[in-house]
């Protein structure tokens, strides 16, 4: 604190006192002396106030000022006497003046929010209390003006804090230690209820989260002054969706755990995006073993094709060649039994580069060495195949 400050903020502690009043407060010390009051040094009390005490008349022109007011207004040199209210006060009308006047004449007073003019004609806010000065005299008018900037500016940033949370595109939320809900912002009441805020705020978050494998493995990470993340898969609104919860402790000015904070993210869009890629893959997969699949049948196809070809155009001048293309034929029908048979069992034939080459070898192993010669064999109007 520096030399030339005369005041100094404290606070207090009530769990010291139990939460309760302190005994000695309710004990009564007797009446006050009927002259007591006649001792008191009013120009002190006027003059060391901490509010800044205004004297003015009825048109708002100062008639006193205390050194409180010449301080907080600047005008410790020149002094306020002769200045009208308008010059101190921004927003002062004679319409208001006029209205502090009937307010005082019915014996009661008036509380005004607005903002001082400094002698550097910077502004602060300030709570003024206008009251008359107790005699049937109308003037003076005492103004008591109490600087408010640290707590205006305390306002402004909670506002500023509320309104970007209340307008998030997450769902913010703060619940005590028994997952009852006392804070909902917009995003979360559309999630949880659609825009119903009655339906969140008050509620448990058993009513959408699973309490097994979300509230007690979130609220024993709180507990433990830690955060948790995870997802689940929500009904709501006869709708169903995926959201992302996180949470972390809620602690007041003491650092005491009171509860939670809560973020809440709708991941159904990253969902069925990701099943989108999954099923584009499958798609792929399967697009592929097909591919796999007509080449595999496509090798017999092709030895059958050419067989009864050869023996439609000479079948009557070689009986072993005959001989040999029937059995030729015979062997790609079994072949194309055994494919048919293994691609019913599996149901998904995924096939890769080993694969085919592994059909191919065993589909070759089941043909005899003379089907596997006629296959390789080059002939006049003969196509050249392999198996």
């Amino acid at each position: 604190m520096k030399a030339n400050e005369k005041s100094q903020t404290i606070k207090i502690d009530i769990r010291s006192l139990g939460y309760g009043r302190v005994p000695v407060a309710d004990e009564r010390r007797g009446a006050a002396q009927k002259d007591y009051f006649d001792t008191l040094d009013y120009r002190f009390l006027f003059e060391d106030a901490y509010d800044a005490i205004l004297l003015a008349d009825v048109s708002g022109k100062v008639l006193a000022a205390n050194a409180r007011a010449l301080s907080f207004f600047g005008y410790e040199e020149s002094g306020l006497a002769g200045l009208p209210l308008q010059a101190l006060v921004a927003g002062v009308t004679d319409a208001l003046i006029e209205e502090v006047r009937g307010v005082i004449a019915e014996g009661r007073y008036m509380r005004i929010q607005a903002f001082a003019v400094h002698s550097d004609d910077l502004f602060s806010a300030v709570e003024i209390v206008v009251m008359g000065n107790g005699l049937k005299t109308a003037e003076p008018i005492c103004y008591l003006v109490r600087d408010t900037q640290s707590r205006w500016q305390a306002e402004q940033k909670l506002l500023s804090a509320y309104h970007a949370m209340d307008n998030t595109d997450s769902g913010i939320g703060i619940a005590d230690l028994q997952g009852v809900v006392t804070y909902a912002n917009r995003m979360m009441v559309e999630l949880l209820a659609a825009g119903d805020e009655t339906a969140v705020v008050g509620k448990e978050l058993e009513t959408w989260f699973d309490r097994k494998n979300v509230l007690e493995p979130m609220l024993e990470r709180i507990s433990r002054g830690e955060g948790w993340s995870g997802e689940q898969r929500v009904f709501a609104c006869d709708q169903s969706g995926w959201l992302m919860v996180s949470a972390v402790p809620d602690v007041n000015e003491e650092n005491e755990l009171c509860g939670m904070v809560l973020s809440i993210r709708d991941t159904a869009e990253r969902r069925r995006a990701e099943l989108a890629e999954q099923q584009a893959e499958r798609n792929r997969v399967m697009m592929e073993s097909l591919a796999s699949a007509c080449h595999a049948l496509g090798q017999p196809a092709t030895v059958l094709l050419t067989s009864i070809e050869i023996l439609k155009m000479e079948a009557d001048e070689d009986e072993q060649m005959r001989r040999e293309m029937l059995e030729l034929c015979y062997g790609a029908v079994i072949q194309l039994r055994e494919l048919l048979l293994r691609m019913n069992a599996k149901r998904l034939y995924v096939a890769g580069p080993l694969e085919d080459r592994a059909a191919t070898k065993d589909a070759a192993a089941e043909l005899g060495p003379a089907q596997r010669a006629g296959c390789m064999a080059d002939g006049p109007g003969r196509a050249r195949s392999s198996v």
